[in-house]
Parts: C-alpha cells; sequence; structure tokens
C-alpha cells in the first residue's frame, strides 16, 4: 500500500476518533453542568418540603394534645371516679345479657346525670363520642347513651386500647368503629380512686375532623403500624408503608383494628439500577435524595417526621417537578458542547447559547428561592390564621392575649375576654351536612368583624369554640358589645346558611383584675360560657374579676 493511500485509510478512520473524542468529552461537560444545576434545585425544594412536614407536624401535635386533655381532665373529676367505683359490680357473665346490663345501667338514676354530662362535653369538645369503661372492661355510660347504637352494657375487653388502659396505661390508637365503621382516633386515660385502678375514660376523634393535616399535596398520615390513614391522595388510604408492624398481625387482628385484612405495600423506596440508568450521571450524593413510587413519573424528594407525641407520623412525596427538564437539559447540553467541539465554525453561537442558557439557570434558581420565601410566608400566615374562618389561629391568639395582658397593665387600662360557643353546632353538621357547618363558622367569624371594633380581635378555640379580646373596655361596655353580637348572629342569618338553620351563640365574658394571668382569665370567661349554656343556651354572661368560686363546670363535677 503506498503512502497515498495510507493516508486515504486513515483519514477517515482519525477524523471518527476525533468525533468519538469529542462526543466523550461533551459528554463529561454536560454530567458537570447538569449536576451543578440539580444540585440546587433539590436543596431548593429539600427546604420547601421539610417546611411544609414540618408545618403539618406541628399541626397533628398540637390538635392530638387538645384532644388528649379532655379525657384526661376528665379522669381527675369527681362525678367520674364515683361513678366507676360504685358500678365496679357489673361484669359479663353467662347469666347476664349485654341487653340486662344495658337496662340495668340505663335505669340507674345515677348514671344519668353522668350521662347527660358526658353529652353535654360531646359537645362542647367536638368529639365524636365519650364513654365510660369501669374495671370489668364493661361500658357503663356515654355520651351516645339515647341512642339507637349506644355503647352502654356493651363488653369492651377485645378492643386493644381497652385492654392498655385497663393495665394503668394511657392508650391513643387508631381504629375503625365496630358498630359505624367511621375510623377515627381512639383516645383512653385510666381513672384512679384513692389510689385504684376503676376504670377508663375513652373519647373518639374522626378522620372526618382531621382532613385539614394532609391538605397539601402528597402529604399522609400513618399509624402506629404503618398503615396510611389519610392522604391527600385518598387512594393510598389503606396501604401499608414497607415492612410495617400490620403485616406482620394475624388477620383477626387487622379485621378487629381496620374491619379489613387486606393491606397493599406502599412502594416507596431508594431509586434502583433501572431509573439510575435513565440519568447515569447523576452521582450517588445526590441519587440517595431521591425516591420513587408507582403513582409517579419522576423522582421525588421523601419527607417523614415520627415522635408526634403520639404513634402518628406525617409524611410526605414531593415530585420533583424540574426532573423531565434536567433530563431533556442534558441531552441538549451534551449535543451542544459536541458541536462546539466538532466545528470552530460554530463557537460564537455555542457561547451565546451557554450564555443565555446560564441567564435561564439563574432565573429559575432566582425563581425557586422566590417561591420558598412565599411558601414560607404561606406557612406562617397559614400558622398565624385559621385556615376555614380567617380567625385568629389558637397558638396566636393566646400569644395574643398574654402580650394584651401586659400591655393591658402597662397602660392602666381595662381588658375583657369573651369567650363564644355555637349552639347545637353538632345538630347543624349532622342535618345539613359539614359544609353548612362550615359556612355556619364563617358566618359567626363575619358577624364578629361586622359589629366589633378593628381593635378587637378573635381567635378560634377549636371546634365551634372562640376567644374574643376587647382592649380598653370594662365589663359593662364589654357586655353590651357581646350583647350585640350575640343578637346580630340571631337576626341576620347569612344567604349562604338554610332558612331553618336557626344558628344561635352563647357568649360568656369577663375583665381582667390585677392579678391575672391568663389562665385565669380563660378560666372565668369559660365560667362565664358554661352559666350562659346551663341558662339555656343563645344568651351572654358575665363574671366580673373579683370572682374567685371554681369554673361552672369544675363545681357541677364535684356536686
Amino acid at each position: 500500500m503506498n503512502r497515498t493511500s495510507l493516508r486515504q485509510a486513515t483519514g477517515p478512520i482519525s477524523f471518527l476518533a476525533m468525533l468519538i473524542a469529542c462526543w466523550f468529552v461533551a459528554g463529561l461537560i454536560a454530567d458537570r453542568m447538569v449536576r451543578q444545576e440539580l444540585d440546587a434545585t433539590l436543596r431548593t425544594e429539600h427546604q420547601m418540603s421539610s417546611s411544609i412536614v414540618d408545618n403539618m407536624a406541628e399541626v397533628i401535635a398540637s390538635d392530638l394534645a387538645m384532644s388528649r386533655s379532655i379525657p384526661g381532665t376528665m379522669a381527675e373529676m369527681g362525678l367520674i371516679q364515683h361513678a366507676l367505683t360504685q358500678s365496679q359490680d357489673y361484669a359479663v357473665s353467662g347469666a347476664t345479657t349485654e341487653t340486662a346490663l344495658r337496662t340495668a345501667l340505663v335505669g340507674r338514676t345515677d348514671l344519668t346525670a353522668v350521662n347527660s354530662f358526658l353529652r353535654d362535653a360531646q359537645g362542647f369538645s367536638g368529639l365524636d363520642t365519650i364513654w365510660l369503661v369501669n374495671a370489668n372492661g364493661i361500658c357503663i355510660a356515654s355520651s351516645n347513651s339515647d341512642s339507637e347504637h349506644t355503647f352502654v352494657g356493651r363488653d369492651m375487653r377485645t378492643r386493644h386500647y381497652i385492654s392498655q388502659v385497663l393495665l394503668g396505661a394511657f392508650a391513643e390508637n387508631y381504629g375503625v368503629g365496630r358498630e359505624t365503621g367511621e375510623p377515627g382516633i381512639f383516645i383512653a386515660a385510666p381513672v384512679y380512686d384513692d389510689g385504684m385502678l376503676v376504670g377508663a375514660v375513652v373519647a373518639k376523634v374522626g378522620i372526618a375532623r382531621l382532613r385539614h393535616w394532609v391538605a397539601h399535596a402528597g402529604t399522609f398520615v400513618a399509624d402506629d403500624k404503618g398503615v396510611v390513614i389519610m392522604a391527600h391522595n385518598s387512594a393510598l388510604e389503606g396501604r401499608a408503608l414497607p415492612d410495617a408492624a400490620v403485616l406482620k398481625m394475624s388477620p383477626t387482628d387487622r379485621m378487629s383494628t381496620y374491619k379489613r385484612s387486606d393491606f397493599p405495600t406502599l412502594q416507596i423506596h431508594s431509586a434502583n439500577e433501572d431509573e439510575h440508568r435513565q440519568a447515569p450521571w447523576i452521582p450517588a450524593s445526590l441519587w440517595s435524595q431521591l425516591v420513587t413510587t408507582p403513582h409517579l413519573n419522576t423522582p421525588a424528594m421523601y419527607q417523614e417526621r415520627i415522635g408526634l407525641n403520639s404513634g402518628l407520623s406525617a409524611h410526605l412525596v414531593d415530585p420533583v417537578a424540574a426532573w423531565p427538564d434536567l433530563l431533556a437539559n442534558h441531552r441538549r447540553d451534551r449535543l451542544l458542547v459536541f458541536l462546539t467541539m466538532a466545528g470552530v465554525v460554530g463557537l460564537a453561537w455555542v457561547i451565546s447559547v451557554s450564555w443565555a442558557r446560564e441567564r435561564r439557570h439563574h432565573r429559575a434558581t432566582r425563581d425557586l428561592a422566590d417561591q420558598l420565601t412565599s411558601a414560607n410566608a404561606l406557612l406562617s400566615a397559614e400558622a398565624r390564621h385559621d385556615a376555614l374562618t380567617g380567625a385568629l389561629s389558637r397558638r396566636y391568639f393566646l400569644d395574643l392575649l398574654k402580650r394584651e395582658i401586659d400591655q393591658a397593665r402597662a397602660n392602666g387600662e381595662p381588658l375583657c375576654m369573651a369567650i363564644a360557643d355555637l349552639d347545637h353546632f353538632k345538630q347543624i353538621n349532622d342535618r345539613f351536612g359539614h359544609a353548612i357547618g362550615d359556612r355556619a363558622l364563617e358566618h359567626f367569624v363575619e358577624s364578629c368583624r361586622a359589629e366589633l371594633r378593628a381593635s378587637d380581635a378573635i381567635g378560634r378555640l377549636g371546634g365551634e369554640e372562640f376567644g374574643i379580646l376587647l382592649p380598653s373596655t370594662k365589663l359593662s361596655a364589654g357586655h353590651e358589645a357581646v350583647e350585640r353580637l350575640r343578637m346580630r348572629v340571631k337576626t341576620l342569618q347569612s344567604t349562604k346558611l338554610p332558612a331553618s338553620t336557626g344558628l344561635s351563640v352563647s357568649i360568656g365574658i369577663t375583665e381582667l383584675n390585677a392579678d391575672d394571668l391568663p389562665e385565669r382569665l380563660m378560666s372565668r370567661a369559660d365560667q362565664a360560657l358554661y352559666a350562659a349554656k346551663s341558662g339555656g343556651r343563645d344568651r351572654t354572661e358575665a363574671v366580673p374579676p373579683d370572682d374567685s368560686a371554681p369554673t361552672a363546670r369544675t363545681a357541677a363535677a364535684l356536686t
């Protein structure tokens, strides 16, 4: 072979080798460019998802603490302790049927008052049901004692939370009601009398009341056995987390707790080789931050919070929204760099494209930072205001109460506080539905804003109960103001509510004295509210600032 032939043979080979080298180097450069973009994206999205799941965990812990305090407080009441002590001789035996037990318990006059008290407590607290179980596991009194599906007379020893509390431990479990089939969280507090365990106070919080926990897309809540009990995407409910304790339970125990025995596993796992093959340029340090699930087409950020002072855990699966763009950017960048290295003629064009791309990169990073700032501002506003009514949240209202007390004392000015409770609110929900109940709550807050001063404050304390602060106001003037509010709620019905709703409100009001702590001021306002409720509802009652008597609820419990 002559020299000319050799050059003709080696020329195409050398050019092909140079093209291969350019393609390889272009790939390395593109990998580095997109890795930097992905790293910035993941940092920003991690901050956003952490803020979301932290706020969700805080709301869950706050709501459960509020619900948990009710049976715990009732367990300390003499009325409850005495009723359980006097009912120790009731137990299920072969000679005693459930019907006979129910008849005997409902017929006892001393338990009639207890049943009435439990119904009132349920109405005030917003719980679904409250009942008492003696040391033999028999329900002796219940807030639903007058309903067709009353718990009175039932043997409840087979309930897991009952067996726990009858051993002296505070119990809190998710479960499905055996009669109603409605899911909820069951809270049980042991009751002692003279150091002896005499029974338990049990309460149920329906899951329907807690749907605000999963308001954000991708969020879900799991119980202590790893079962998804609520999710923004309802298709995930009833699934089990990987290696969940429920998968090790017997079918009988599953049916007893959940009314079902089949729990498909929720597939949340780190990306495997198949996903990594889609983007091999992502380093392991970044890939380890991502998970994949069958119901998502892109990798996602996964956040969970456990140990929320309960058996529940908060979870968030947040897809990486920029993932398709990142894959497209990688392919485009590799081709652009390859063309740059393959031809000097296109150098100026490639430089301009790269400069434009960098501007887009910085703009996208800045936009993500702006989104993070907006998300933080939104989360802060949600923490300050109740999402449904726009009233102040309970936590912010209590903080404001402390500041107003300090300011009133520093300026030598009076301060009034009132607590308002919508009458028969559960009946409105039961009769017209929760949507109409929500409209009733919104109507009350709108009435407060129309009737009260701009300097006054209203906060939602929980359920249908609201707190009202009236700065620089004596008790007589405050009483007149909230009485006008009561009449407005009663007479000016909202067009969003059915005409037959008959919405009314009971209000208790008191004035700050020199020695009041926030808790004592709220206690007197609550005492006045209880007096308004006991006096027939749809009325306003005032307790003077020098009243040192125990609250009406406590006094009634000790009689």
